[in-house]
């Protein structure tokens, strides 16, 4: 096993968590409801002066509810912190910055098998653009692994079956 499969599995585990959370910022009555496209880079080095690795490239269609959009859950800082602790992660949250069209804040989450990630997540919206910056330091059994996640989402219309309904 090559020295960056490792820490990748624990920030696979991370990205999992993070995977089902949506990535992108709102604020109320500003995100268009309805169908979204939202395409995601996932980058990731192991030393700061080597350039990143492309680990994936994926593209989701999802359905953002007017309900869903009412909590306000992209501007919030924390709000994928429950789902983190529910899988046994302990968090907590610093620096929260917000402005009306954009938010910032710093995560970090000491994992159930004691493995560590420190999160700096940026987002900005527009009633049909969003966009989602999330760096990681991934800590593993005394290896790091820097990660970084791009998520740029479009308004697409109108929600349809296909789509997974936030």
């Amino acid at each position: 096993m090559t020295t960056i499969t490792r820490p990748i599995r624990l920030a696979h585990l991370t990205l999992a968590t993070l995977a089902a959370l949506p990535l992108a910022a709102a604020a109320n009555n500003t995100v268009q409801p309805g169908g979204w496209e939202m395409k995601a880079v996932i980058t990731a080095r192991e030393n700061p002066g080597t350039p990143p690795k492309t680990l994936t490239e994926s593209t989701t269609k999802v359905c953002l509810t007017k309900a869903f959009l009412a909590k306000d859950p992209y501007l919030t800082p924390g709000i994928d912190q429950d789902k983190m602790e529910k899988k046994g992660a302990k968090c907590s949250i610093s620096d929260p910055k917000r402005a009306e069209n954009a938010a910032s804040w710093k995560m970090n989450c000491v994992m159930a098998d004691g493995n560590s990630v420190d999160m700096q997540i940026n987002n900005t919206v527009a009633p049909r653009k969003m966009k989602s910056e999330i760096r990681q330091m991934v800590h593993k059994g005394g290896q790091d692994l820097e990660m970084q996640i791009i998520m740029n989402s479009t308004y697409i219309g109108e929600c349809t079956k296909d789509m997974m309904t936030l």
